[in-house]
């Protein structure tokens, strides 16, 4: 699929919600990343904000219709950390370019129509909660760095991100002794293995007094000379270190999961279905024992959907029916709410993974009414997408809070025919409208 920006006025006229009078707020970001063509609302710390895309004429960025009980520097602040927190999810940095406003969201002109990277959207359906300042901190650092084209302004950000995670100095240096070995990523692998083939003694040290302290400060040696390449060139090539090294500060010492992190763990697939059973359940399960007698767990009802997709009736607020428990897994059926369509999943807490089969997890019921045809057509555009690597979501049809997700399917020696797909979800629209005309004449 071809990605086309539009312009700002064509993004306002097609969302409703854009076009509401108030006091907008937008931050005007130059992003080092695939930037969204399309607007997505988020909510963030209770409030909702809009990620405005890249447009054929404006800077893309994040834009807030504060509200009343908000001072425009608390409003301000909300956006920053709201940038912060998505370049951290993004692996990218994002430099703010200008602050604007008005009674709509009105972003500031390019001053370029070409040149950045596209991408359709970005997921938000389970942003972490970051609540530690120091951690807040740690990630507006780590945006800034990542969004500088100065190496020792990038290299100096990175080195602040290590203070605020581990703020006495010689913890800080006993801990990157210790862990220097453990960054992750190609890049700065491969630069450590160049830096100790030049360095004697400890990388810590070399780090912190030929790159933090040169670069901040000027009365002693050594020190950073901006006219000098070869100051340029060295901390360029020692920057993925650095920076490796305040993303595993990030993650051991804050808290804050990578999202390579949490993709490797996939804890995301039951975290919500762990809260309902309760952790003394989940144990007895793992040890092969039934949960005792009074050990219920309060299942959600669910709204079952797939990330970029419009809803599916049948699988709005659906309702649990039974459970049954075998070899550390849980299998739920779900109902709907016309009982015509069953849900059938497994939680297998042994694995970290939620299964679903396409083939085995979706029942509907034809009672010959006009209802279990528009269930046919929505089972079938549901299996459509699904197959076109669909990313199912769980959401708590009460709260509102993501449940459950899932990675993107992909189907193995598998070739999925769309057109014929399409055709038979258009030919369920005569059997609606036959199926309608005969209830009518009964």
């Amino acid at each position: 699929m071809l990605l086309e920006p539009k312009s700002l006025n064509d993004v306002l006229n097609d969302t409703t919600e854009l076009r509401a009078n108030g006091d907008w707020l937008c931050l005007n970001i130059e992003p080092k990343t695939a930037w969204p063509i399309r607007p997505q609302s988020f909510t963030f710390e209770g409030h909702v904000l809009w990620l405005m895309p890249l447009s054929t004429d404006n800077h893309p960025g994040i834009a807030f219709n504060r509200s009343a009980n908000l001072s425009r520097d608390d409003a301000w602040a909300l956006l920053h950390r709201a940038l912060s927190l998505i370049a951290w999810t993004q692996n990218t940095g994002a430099v703010v370019a200008s602050m604007s406003g008005g009674n709509l969201p009105r972003m500031m002109g390019l001053a370029k129509a070409r040149g950045f990277t596209l991408c359709d959207d970005f997921d938000f359906s389970d942003l972490p909660q970051i609540e530690s300042g120091r951690a807040q901190l740690a990630l507006a650092l780590m945006r800034e760095g990542r969004g500088l084209n100065h190496p020792a302004y990038a290299f100096l950000s990175f080195c602040r991100v290590l203070e605020t995670a581990i703020p006495d100095g010689k913890k800080r240096g006993a801990w990157v002794t210790t862990n220097i070995d453990n960054i992750e990523g190609h890049r700065a692998k491969e630069a450590l293995e160049k830096l100790k083939e030049s360095v004697r003694g400890d990388i810590g040290e070399h780090l912190r007094d030929s790159g933090r302290n040169a670069i901040a400060h000027a009365k002693a040696d050594p020190i950073i000379n901006p006219d000098n390449p070869r100051d340029a060139k060295r901390l360029q090539a020692e920057l993925p270190i650095i920076e490796a090294l305040a993303v595993l500060a990030v993650e051991r010492q804050l808290g804050v999961q990578t999202s390579h992190a949490i993709w490797k763990e996939h804890l995301y697939e039951l975290r919500g279905w762990k809260i309902a059973f309760g952790e003394q359940v989940i144990v007895n399960l793992l040890e092969g024992n039934f949960p005792a007698e009074g050990q219920n767990f309060d299942a959600p009802i669910l709204n079952v959907r797939l990330r970029r997709s419009s809803p599916f009736t049948p699988l709005e607020g659906m309702v649990p029916q039974q459970s049954s428990y075998d070899h550390g897994k849980v299998e739920l059926v779900y109902r709907s709410e016309d009982e015509l369509v069953d849900l059938i999943f497994w939680l297998n807490f042994a694995a970290e993974r939620l299964e679903f089969d396409p083939l085995r997890s979706v029942i509907v019921r034809d009672d010959g009414t006009p209802q279990a045809a528009r269930n046919r057509k929505e089972i079938d555009r549901f299996m459509r997408d699904y197959f076109a690597n669909g990313e199912l979501q769980m959401w708590d049809y009460d709260t509102h809070v993501l449940v459950s997700r899932c990675e993107a399917f992909m189907p193995l020696n598998f070739r999925f025919d769309f057109e014929a797909a399409n055709a038979a979800i258009d030919r369920w629209d005569a059997t609606i409208a036959e199926r309608e005309l005969a209830a009518a004449a009964r």
